[in-house]
């Protein structure tokens, strides 16, 4: 392709500040050009943040009141999408002609359809609303994410800040740049040696510090590049995580050992046993830019990026891309509306904004005309995660905005140790923007092992999350000044392949190269799971990749 895609590295603040200071302590047919527009599918509350009239009813689980339903992801019938035919059907010739079609309304699909506003495009979400795992609720003064928390200070005058200068989102955030807490031992603290620390723990210590700043630094491991991975990538992705910090660090005092595994699993969906290092570092060195927290948390972009672009783009929430299927001079949608219409679009170039395990079922021909980019799909892990908004009756006592959790001396090392103990591994402040009258705490648990998304697939498997939930729950209210009856609501969300991850020697494999290659420059790939990399950075340069090649395909 020849064009410069901007690092993270590039688009995020070049400085230093929390863990610094934390650690110092087909077949083919004949196009349908012209084609008129036809009626709109019927309008369906699709805003990524929607205003709660109530919260509706609770069930008394443990002695903690639960909504009696899962939100987040939705699985009709009990059955997971796209694991039964969704193409059989006939679907009818074309009824419209666009420029682009975006499939998926997730950050990607969003930002893509922002980028592209000015084209004739129109956006699909098989959800009835927008914003992918950047969902959000709001009830009275309270807010809160259904997942997606924040994201890093962007590079002044770069494309992300120009972004978000565009969406009007500095007047809106707060920035958390420093101080960090985590429980040990069921206490809350800061101290990553503990009483009479060895010699041996402060030398460890030291060399993380020092690794942190190096990596923050001249070393940090740009994530997504061009070309071939440099050196350093190369060498960080030969080795695991925690094989690299043991590697420059000996053996890791134990309280750092169960942050940083805290970490991982709360950002990247695994251990960092089984996490690439050039992954790991890319996560935590970025953690030194500091961080932008919006009222509903990423909710909040996925709300401003909709709130530009539906004046200007289609906006079709809870239609089902069946299959896009490459034509001549660009390609079929075809798709289902939320009452069960048929309907077909002829699109000169189709955006798949939808994470891999849902593409290449939207692609069943992929296998007989590109096999090495249906390969590449396969390849592509995923985890499951469940994510509790705690609703409370009055306002958090407490400053804060992130507290990791686990509660003993030892963080579960493995995805078999976490499945026999499912701890929720983190907590964020969700009125920290804003300091309502009322406050939430959002709640992260991962869920790693493989066949974990199956035990959230029932719709009445929430309560047997809410059982294991409720006792964590009631442990923690302590930390944050709170009795139980301070607890209005808890909502649980699922998210059956919430998170993609590289395992070591995934990113200088040539994986990314091959899942982000266009097909014949009209199908497009723009997604996180590009580079195995869930995080918001890398949703937005994909999408701006992504749309600067499309523009310029159209002329």
């Amino acid at each position: 392709m020849g064009r410069e895609h901007p690092s993270r590295r590039q688009v995020l603040l070049q400085g230093l500040g929390a863990l610094s200071a934390m650690v110092a302590l087909g077949r083919r047919a004949h196009a349908a050009p012209n084609l008129p527009i036809p009626p709109s599918p019927p309008r369906l509350l699709s805003d990524p943040v929607i205003r709660l009239a109530s919260l509706g009813e609770s069930e008394l689980v443990g002695g903690v009141p639960f909504a009696k339903r899962w939100f987040g992801d939705t699985f009709e019938g009990n059955a997971i999408p796209f694991h039964g035919c969704e193409n059989c059907d006939d679907f009818p010739p074309p009824s419209e002609s666009v420029d682009v079609a975006i499939v998926g309304g997730g950050l990607s699909g969003l930002a893509t359809a922002y980028q592209l506003r000015d084209r004739n495009t129109v956006l699909f979400e098989l959800r009835p609303r927008m914003g992918g795992n950047a969902m959000g609720e709001a009830y009275g003064d309270q807010s809160w994410s259904l997942a997606s928390a924040y994201f890093m200070q962007a590079k002044r005058g770069g494309p992300l800040a120009t972004l978000y200068d565009e969406l009007g989102l500095p007047a809106q955030w707060r920035q958390d740049s420093g101080g960090f807490s985590f429980e040990y031992d069921g206490v809350v603290g800061s101290d990553l040696l503990g009483p009479d620390p060895s010699p041996a723990d402060k030398r460890a210590l030291a060399a993380y510090r020092e690794a942190v700043l190096r990596f923050a630094g001249r070393d940090y491991p740009e994530i997504p590049f061009e070309g071939r991975a440099n050196a350093i990538i190369t060498e960080l992705d030969g080795r695991s995580f925690r094989g690299d910090l043991e590697l420059r660090c000996g053996t890791l005092p134990p309280r750092l050992a169960y942050l940083l595994q805290a970490y991982c699993y709360s950002s990247l969906g695994v251990g960092f046993d089984e996490l690439s290092a050039a992954a790991g570092w890319n996560f935590v060195a970025a953690e030194e830019f500091g961080r932008n927290v919006l009222p509903t948390g990423n909710a909040g972009l996925a709300q401003a990026l909709w709130n530009q672009a539906r004046a200007r783009v289609r906006m079709r929430a809870g239609c089902t891309v069946a299959e896009v299927r490459l034509v001549d001079g660009g390609s079929h949608v075809f798709w289902r509306m939320s009452d069960a219409t048929r309907r077909t679009t002829f699109a000169r170039h189709v955006v798949m904004a939808n994470s891999k395990h849902i593409a290449r079922h939207v692609l069943p021909w992929l296998g007989a005309v590109d096999e090495p980019k249906l390969e590449a799909m396969h390849r592509v892990p995923t985890v499951a995660y469940i994510v509790a908004n705690v609703v409370l009756s009055r306002p958090l006592a407490r400053d804060f905005y992130d507290l990791y959790l686990g509660g003993g001396r030892a963080f579960p090392m493995d995805d078999n140790a976490f499945e026999q103990h499912r701890v929720i591994t983190d907590a964020v402040n969700a009125g920290f923007a804003t300091s309502p009258s009322a406050g939430a705490i959002t709640l992260y648990w991962p869920l790693p092992w493989h066949t974990a998304r199956f035990s959230i697939v029932n719709e009445e498997d929430w309560r047997t999350y809410a059982e294991l939930a409720a006792p964590q729950i009631l442990a923690k209210l302590g930390h944050f000044g709170l009795a139980p009856r301070d607890v209005t609501q808890v909502r649980l969300s699922r998210w059956g392949h919430a998170m993609p991850f590289a395992g070591p020697g995934t990113i200088s494999s040539g994986l990314p190269q091959e899942l982000r290659r266009p097909i014949g420059d009209r199908l497009w790939f723009a997604n996180q799971d590009n580079w195995l990399l869930p995080a918001v950075e890398t949703c937005l340069t994909e999408a701006m990749w992504v749309s600067a090649a499309v523009q310029s395909a159209l002329g």
